[in-house]
């Protein structure tokens, strides 16, 4: 059931959108058009739908609030305790918590309601159950300390101690210089590299414009959801290394998922990745590893004009291998890979790069990263099932997150998919 405070700033939604009815009709001197005033009844409708719930939600808390009062207890609406000065947020407390059955409460309660309300104001569907909801600013590192700034502070111990942030660990794309876009709200259209054009000009002369038509790929969250227990045991810890520990095997999980689908999703309801979007440069050569197919990728991209802003090859690591092993020509004693670079531009090498033909092959991507985006939206669910493991005495957690891959463009990548070792 939704507070009374979470219902009024719906309430204050509607009431903005029907004044920008009113005042874009002023604006451009005219009465309400036919379409304007249907928006407008609707939006009067909701409201007063609004009104009704809040009148009923803010009694139900003053009669949650006598009840705990006649029990001797303190207990104020929305149902928080509120923090105290350096109170720091625990994942770990909360989760307790809630496989305990028990109400969030300071800090943790706090963070929750603000996930709550972020996830709310993104049109993202709050879902039922003991959950936690964590607001995108925890999906930054914190290093504030004290009761410095306005939001990190209170989540933040009151001695220097850097707090994980719970986000995913993506470290393979970031090293390859693909970007990331981190709290992001609803879709995201990107402009392609082409969209502006630069020429120099008099200082006073004018700058033409260049026409050219917006086809960007949209970023659009993408459900990423993952499930793991954990001993009831550990969650009654309260040692901050324990805290770190279980943030760490959620990012590193989640991260993986965001690489798997950055390289090889299959569309619909996950991203599509490279293995697709890569259309135009495609080498087809069936053969081991050699110089010849390695600078092939490389000619295929500058044949197609591709970018050259952060190039670099990625693999699986069983290619690499075989590259170690093999011989760049008979003479020179040296092999294709050398442990570093690959042919001079950077190489990463990855266990999550899917093989293909039932693992005969194994492809090589080259290209300008920097052209390929990762979008991250703030928001992070855990759902926590008490029940599910309760006779090995374990807590289910249900992790939810939301991201997406895109290329701008697909011209600055090369691909063989058929490469053997």
């Amino acid at each position: 059931m939704k507070t009374s405070k979470v219902l009024k700033e719906e309430r204050a939604s509607e009431l903005t959108k029907q004044q920008n009815l009113i005042s874009v009709a002023k604006s451009e001197k005219r009465e309400l058009s036919t379409e304007d005033e249907t928006r407008f009844d609707t939006l009067q409708s909701n409201i007063e739908d609004f009104d009704v719930k809040i009148e009923r939600a803010e009694k139900i808390e003053a009669s949650e609030k006598r009840q705990a009062a006649s029990q001797g207890k303190s207990f104020g609406a929305p149902a928080i305790i509120k923090s105290t000065k350096n109170e720091q947020f625990s994942l770990v407390r909360s989760l307790h918590a809630l496989a305990s059955g028990k109400k969030l409460t300071g800090i943790d309660a706090e963070v929750n309601e603000r996930g709550i309300s972020e996830m709310e104001a993104q049109k993202m569907e709050v879902g039922d159950g003991l959950r936690i909801h964590l607001p995108a600013d925890m999906m930054r590192a914190q290093t504030i300390t004290g009761d410095s700034g306005t939001k990190g502070a209170a989540i933040v111990a009151s001695e220097p101690q850097f707090v994980m942030p719970l986000t995913p660990n993506i470290d393979t794309l970031a090293n390859l210089g693909v970007n990331q876009m981190t709290g992001l709200v609803g879709d995201v259209p990107l402009p392609t590299s082409g969209l502006f054009s630069f020429d120099y000009v008099g200082e006073t002369a004018d700058v033409t414009e260049t026409d050219i038509t917006f086809a960007g790929p949209t970023l659009k969250p993408k459900r990423c959801a993952g499930v793991g227990g954990v001993s009831n045991q550990f969650l009654k810890q309260a040692s901050f290394s324990v805290e770190q520990h279980l943030i760490s095997i959620i990012n590193n999980a989640y991260g993986a998922a965001v690489v798997k689908a950055f390289i090889n999703g299959g569309g619909g309801t996950a991203p599509s990745g490279l293995y697709s979007l890569i259309t135009s440069n495609i080498d087809t050569t069936a053969t081991g590893p050699t110089k010849a197919i390695i600078t092939e990728l490389e000619a295929l991209v500058d044949a197609a004009n591709g970018s050259n802003g952060n190039r670099g090859y990625l693999s699986d690591t069983k290619l690499a291998n075989a590259m170690k092993n093999t011989l760049l020509d008979a003479g020179s004693g040296r092999f294709l890979f050398d442990g570093a670079d690959l042919n001079g531009y950077k190489y990463e090498r990855s266990t999550l790069m899917d093989t293909l033909d039932v693992g005969v092959s194994h492809p090589l991507i080259f290209g300008d990263f920097s052209q390929a985006s990762v979008g991250l939206w703030g928001n992070v669910s855990i759902m926590v099932d008490p029940y599910t493991l309760a006779s090995s005495s374990k807590v289910r957690l249900i992790i939810e997150g939301f991201s997406d891959v895109a290329v701008t463009n697909e011209s600055a990548f090369a691909i063989n998919k058929v490469l053997t070792v």
